[in-house]
């Protein structure tokens, strides 16, 4: 797996950028509770987040680790949230202050280059977003420029999405439904780069060190069962292919999806398993 190229991530990210707020809002509805959150706990578990610290968040999305950290932060602490999508930022900015927490400034900015100054942060991370950058090893070379000598970095990135059985399930009914092509370019997202070779090489090669990476594998559940899961499909790189299926073909993908997640499902309704993803973490030179 290469660090950079034009695979389905591209067209996620572009989606992202261009998303309506419709379809940030599927997200923040599907997938932040039950996904995101758990995930951003953990990662800033692993990243040692204190009280007073200036925390860099890039790839904010609705602001969900931003919050977080913000919370653990304090009121002398300080974070910076960027995104490139307009309709994530204002979801997150329509979420107001975090109770007792630091201040955010959410700012409108790319990867590369990213709107953040040098050498002022004590932490930086990018929860399952690095994966969709263009350009992965100047994302991860900014983040280090952003970064004080010492400050540490924290990556999530999605492991293949065979270690991620919802989502697997959700990638079948897309083959079923709308051919290989759509499928590959769904799992080719967000789960297009299980490779932790190359997210070491590329946070050596930007000057960072005492380097882990490891497979970290968490329960997840999403209540709503599988429609949880089909309404995902509006935040996601396919989200304009799937809008504009004829009835009946959509009708079909919503079947499939339904099926496909029949041995996840409890008596209750709820899709239960797990995902898993790759964890990064680093420490500026």
């Amino acid at each position: 797996m290469a660090a950079d190229g034009d695979d389905g991530a591209s067209k996620w990210s572009s989606a992202f950028a261009a998303a309506s707020a419709a379809g940030m809002q599927a997200y923040e509805d599907a997938l932040v509770g039950a996904v995101f959150m758990p995930w951003g706990e953990y990662l800033l578990d692993a990243l040692g987040v204190t009280p007073g610290e200036r925390f860099l968040d890039l790839a904010t999305g609705p602001g969900t680790v931003a919050r977080l950290a913000s919370y653990r932060l304090g009121p002398t602490g300080y974070v910076l949230a960027t995104d490139l999508s307009d309709a994530m930022l204002a979801i997150a900015e329509s979420k107001g202050k975090v109770p007792g927490g630091s201040r955010i400034e959410y700012r409108r900015s790319t990867a590369v280059p990213l709107d953040a100054p040098g050498g002022a942060f004590d932490a930086a991370c990018c929860q399952h977003g690095l994966q969709f950058f263009p350009d992965r090893h100047g994302a991860v070379e900014e983040m280090r420029r952003a970064l004080r000598s010492g400050g540490r970095l924290g990556l999530a990135v999605w492991a293949g999405i065979e270690l991620c059985p919802p989502f697997a399930a959700v990638r079948d009914a897309i083959n079923e439904v709308m051919g290989l092509e759509a499928a590959e370019r769904y799992a080719n997202g967000p789960w297009g780069l299980h490779a932790p070779a190359v997210l070491a090489e590329m946070v050596i090669s930007a000057e960072f060190t005492d380097i882990s990476v490891e497979e970290v594998q968490r329960p997840v559940r999403f209540e709503a069962g599988h429609n949880q899961l089909d309404r995902s499909l509006a935040a996601s790189g396919l989200a304009a292919e799937i809008a504009s299926l004829p009835g009946n073909e959509r009708t079909a993908l919503s079947c499939a999806i339904a099926e496909n997640l029949r041995d996840l499902t409890d008596t209750s309704g709820a899709v239960a398993s797990y995902l898993t993803s790759q964890i990064l973490l680093a420490t500026a030179c």
